[in-house]
């Protein structure tokens, strides 16, 4: 996980922080499941006393969507800055992948479980957090999206969908990807790359260019 998205405020009675918190939580759902998994538990793999958990959260379910939460604001911090730089459509495009393929194979416990946990009944009363940031993201990329359709970059066609098309194959790597496995995330990134960017492609513009992933 990212160091700087969890505060370090240690409780000085076990000298746990929340990043470790939210670690090995995220490990234990993502290895036994969300409901299979007990606040004891998580104490156990701390090494701490169960008491010492509430310091930093309430309820299992709370530590569930702060997890989610988390990755969340990593791919809006990521694609905020991206959309704001001055680069043409298919550039932040590539970009976005780029930096979303990255994040799920830097943090694949905390985006699996957001992924595949975090559902309607898991997160109860907190769903509507998540769908809020997940609606952020989603309206992002359909923003970087319509404005290459626009421009004549892309061709015309369902934004929404084809969002959810990037979307969709983008998030499936936590169904395959192997950390140490011999495909590094740029790899991966480059071969999408070019698939995604050259069925987008408007028609005239032949090829997409190859990405710089290919000439390291």
């Amino acid at each position: 996980m990212e160091p700087h998205l969890f505060s370090p405020s240690d409780n000085p009675s076990d000298n746990v922080t929340k990043r470790e918190l939210y670690r090995v939580a995220a490990r234990l759902f993502k290895q036994k499941g969300y409901r299979a998994t007990s606040m004891q538990d998580i104490a156990n793999a701390l090494g701490i006393q169960k008491a010492s958990i509430y310091y930093y959260i309430r309820t299992k379910q709370d530590l569930l969507t702060a997890i989610g939460r988390a990755a969340m604001e990593m791919l809006l911090a990521e694609g905020e800055r991206i959309a704001a730089e001055p680069l043409p459509p298919e550039e932040k495009l590539r970009e976005i992948l780029r930096s979303h393929v990255r994040l799920i194979c830097e943090n694949l416990d905390l985006f699996t479980v957001s992924l595949r946990e975090l559902t309607p009944v898991n997160a109860g009363d907190h769903w509507g957090e998540v769908v809020a940031l997940r609606d952020r993201y989603e309206a992002l990329l359909r923003g970087i999206l319509r404005e290459g359709m626009e421009t004549g970059a892309f061709r015309r066609l369902d934004e929404k969908l084809v969002g959810f098309a990037f979307l969709g194959m983008v998030n499936w790597i936590i169904r395959w990807v192997d950390p140490a496995g011999e495909r590094s995330p740029e790899e991966i990134a480059s071969v999408w790359e070019d698939l995604f960017l050259g069925g987008l492609k408007a028609e005239g513009d032949g090829a997409a260019a190859p990405s710089s992933a290919h000439h390291r």
